[in-house]
C-alpha cells in the first residue's frame, strides 16, 4: 500500500514538473533561423539569390524580430549577362562591347507576425523588412585581367561613368507558409513570396528600377527554439 502511495506521489511530481517546465518554456523568448533560396522576377530574367533570416521570437511566439540577408551572386546567375556598349572611340582591351555580370545584396531589419494552425503543424508568417541594398555590374572572365595594372573595380568604374554600382534603401513585405513534416517540432520546411521595392538605388546599366517593384519567391528551412 505504501509503495502505491509513493508511486502516486512520484507520478504526480513528474506531472507537476513537466507542466511547470512547459509554462516556463512559454514564458521565455525564443530563437529562429531561416535559410532561403530565392528567385527574383526581374524585367529580363529570373535572378537567383541565397540568404537567411534570424532573430528572436516573442514569448507567445506570435512575433519575430531579427535581420534578413540575401545576396544575388554572379556564380549562381551565369545564365544571364548584360551588354555594355562603349561610346564611339572608347575601347577596353580592343573591344567596344563587353558582357557584364550582375550581383546585389540586401540586409535589413525583419519583423514578422506568426499564425500557427493545426496544432502548430502549420506556421503562416507575414514578414516585413526594411534595410539597404547594394548592387552593380562587373567584368567577367578574362576581362577581369586589366591591361594596365589598375584594379578591375577601377576599370568598371571608368567604363560605367562612375556608377557601375549603387546603394539605396529597400523594403519587402510578404507571406510565407511553413509545415512540420517530422516529429521534431523545431524543424519546418516552407516558403513564400515577397514583394520588393527600392528607394534611391541607381546604376549605369540597371537604371532606377532594376530591383524595384519586383516579386521574389523563396523556399527554405526554419528552425524554432
Amino acid at each position: 500500500m505504501n509503495n502505491l502511495k509513493y508511486l502516486n506521489v512520484f507520478l504526480l511530481s513528474i506531472f507537476v514538473t513537466c507542466k511547470v517546465s512547459a509554462q516556463e518554456q512559454q514564458n521565455k523568448l525564443g530563437f529562429f533561423f531561416q535559410s532561403e533560396y530565392s528567385a527574383m522576377f526581374l524585367s529580363s530574367h529570373i535572378g537567383n539569390a541565397i540568404g537567411f533570416s534570424m532573430g528572436i521570437s516573442s514569448k507567445s511566439r506570435k512575433f519575430d524580430i531579427g535581420i534578413l540577408y540575401y545576396g544575388r551572386s554572379g556564380p549562381i546567375n551565369n545564365h544571364k549577362t548584360f551588354t555594355l556598349q562603349l561610346d564611339p572611340g572608347e575601347s577596353y582591351k580592343g573591344k567596344t562591347s563587353l558582357e557584364l555580370g550582375a550581383d546585389h545584396g540586401f540586409i535589413g531589419l525583419n519583423i514578422a507576425y506568426n499564425l500557427r494552425l493545426n496544432n502548430n503543424k502549420w506556421l503562416i508568417r507575414i514578414p516585413i523588412s526594411f534595410g539597404q541594398i547594394g548592387a552593380g555590374f562587373y567584368l567577367k572572365g578574362e576581362d577581369r585581367i586589366t591591361p594596365d595594372g589598375l584594379r578591375v573595380s577601377e576599370w568598371e568604374d571608368i567604363l560605367q561613368d562612375g556608377t557601375d554600382a549603387g546603394f539605396g534603401l529597400a523594403s519587402e513585405i510578404g507571406v510565407q507558409a511553413f509545415y512540420q513534416p517530422f516529429k521534431n517540432k523545431h524543424l519546418q520546411l516552407g516558403g513564400g513570396v515577397n514583394y520588393t521595392n527600392t528607394y534611391g538605388y541607381s546604376s549605369f546599366l540597371g537604371g532606377d528600377n532594376f530591383y524595384n517593384n519586383k516579386p521574389r519567391l523563396n523556399i527554405g528551412v526554419r528552425i524554432n527554439l
